[in-house]
């Protein structure tokens, strides 16, 4: 679990992370979803998803990162970009309590 830096007063605790890289759409879909349950049964109230930039996915771009925003979009789950320190736009943060 990282701490809380003491230069932010507005900085939120990560309770877990996710990292995608490497799956195909459907196993990114299928940990997201076992990821997210998981999360909740353990009282997360904040979660890190790193999908990746898309960077080395070719013309067409990332997929994770679409996928994951469409995902978490249906659930009605709120997250946003990750913060620079946080992952930056690889990575999404999504909330789980508000």
């Amino acid at each position: 679990m990282k701490k809380k830096s003491k230069h932010n007063k507005y900085a939120q605790t990560i309770d877990g992370e996710l990292d995608l890289h490497g799956l195909s759409r459907e196993a990114a879909r299928r940990e997201l979803s076992d990821f997210l349950a998981e999360s909740r049964q353990c009282g997360f109230s904040r979660v890190r998803v790193i999908v990746g930039k898309g960077t080395h996915s070719g013309e067409g771009g990332g997929v994770l990162g679409p996928l994951a925003r469409a995902f978490l979009n249906d659930a009605g789950l709120r997250y946003r970009e990750a913060k620079q320190n946080d992952g930056g736009e690889g990575a999404l943060i999504v909330h789980l309590k508000d």
